[in-house]
Order: C-alpha cells, then structure tokens, then sequence
C-alpha cells in the first residue's frame, strides 16, 4: 500500500513590521487629534489682558481731580490705546469697562453728580462737576478715561460700548494713614476691562 506523505502547511505570518506601522499610525493620529483639541481650548479661552494705570506707571490724577492731564493724556495714546485697540480686535471684543480707584485720603465736598444722568452730557460739561466722595471721584475718573477711549477708537468699531464704575476705598476716619492723607500708587488706578457680552467660545484671531 502507497500511503500519501501528509504535508502540514504552516500558516504564513504578516511580517512584523507591518502591524507595528499601524500602530505607530494609529497612535500618531490620536497624539494630533489631542494636540489640536488642546490648542482650541486655549485659544477659545484665553482671556484678554486687564489693563491697569497706575500713579505707579505715572498715570496720575491732582489729589481730589478727574481731569485727565497733558502727560497723561499722551501716555496713554502712546503706551497703552495700541494693545487695547490690538485686543479689541484679537478677543472680539465689545465691552470695555473703566473702573476708577481711589485711595483712602478723605474728599469731602458736595456733590452734583446726581443731576447727570447720561455719561455724554457729564462727559462734556467735567468743569461743572463736583465731586462729593470717593466713590463720586473714583467714577468721574473712569468717564474722563472713558471718554479719552471713546474719543480714540469709539467709531472705528460700531459695536463697541463702554461702561464706567467706581471702587473707591472706604474711608475709617480713625486711622494715622486718612488724618495725614496719606496716599497709595498702587490704589490710585483706572483699571481697563476688555469683555464679551456674548458667552459663546471664540477662537482667539491674533
């Protein structure tokens, strides 16, 4: 009897290689989804920068005054209108609020605030305006900067509106530091708030 030889055939095997090409492809292509999603998140929050002017930085106001002065006035075009304007056009923003500082030196007086109800109208009659507190001092310094801004850049963007506020420092009439009226720089400051009333994401365009 002839008896047939069996043959076993193996099995042919991918070459190594080719399996870890895909993987390495695989891996490569979920390491760029991740990059990306991270990058959008940080450009769609990212937050604009606050900017802050100082007695410090020579942004200064006559004690008990809201009249922006010639320094100043030039300083703040020169320095610092270029990044709020570079802001307002990277961060899409609508909203720039103002908010006057004061120190805790006493500004007692009468004030006639309460008669300006439009920030237009007050804006354009400031040597008629008194100043009764702080709290008057620090939002009369805020429409005077306001103002400067609106001025500046108020109709290059249609879009664009400005809010003031105050945040003066309350005053304890027992303490060394208001009886010598002593004074702080860094107290004594307009901050520049640049925001969005839309809370939709968007991505940063600078």
């Amino acid at each position: 009897l002839i008896m047939a030889r069996r043959t076993s055939r193996k099995p042919k095997l991918e070459a190594p290689w080719l399996a870890y090409t895909d993987l390495l492809s695989s891996t490569l292509l979920i390491l760029s989804v991740v990059v990306v999603a991270s990058v959008l998140a940080r450009l769609t929050n990212e937050k604009p920068p606050i900017i802050r002017l100082s007695d410090a930085k020579d942004y200064r106001f006559a004690r008990g005054s809201f009249e922006v002065s010639k320094d100043f006035r030039e300083r703040l075009i020169s320095q610092e209108l270029p990044k709020i304007d570079k802001a307002v056009r990277c961060y899409a923003i609508d909203t720039i609020e103002i908010i006057g500082h004061t120190d805790k030196s006493p500004n007692p007086g009468i004030s006639n605030i309460d008669k300006y109800s439009d920030p237009t109208k007050m804006s354009k009659d400031f040597k008629r305006i008194y100043a009764g507190s702080n709290a008057d001092l620090g939002l009369l310094r805020a429409f005077a900067v306001q103002s400067l801004l609106e001025e500046q850049i108020g109709n290059k963007y249609i879009d664009l509106e400005f809010k003031s506020y105050s945040a003066s420092s309350l005053i304890n009439p027992e303490t060394s530091d208001n009886k010598e009226g002593g004074s702080d720089k860094e107290k004594r400051r307009i901050e520049i708030r640049l925001t969005r009333s839309s809370k939709e994401a968007v991505i940063t365009r600078c």
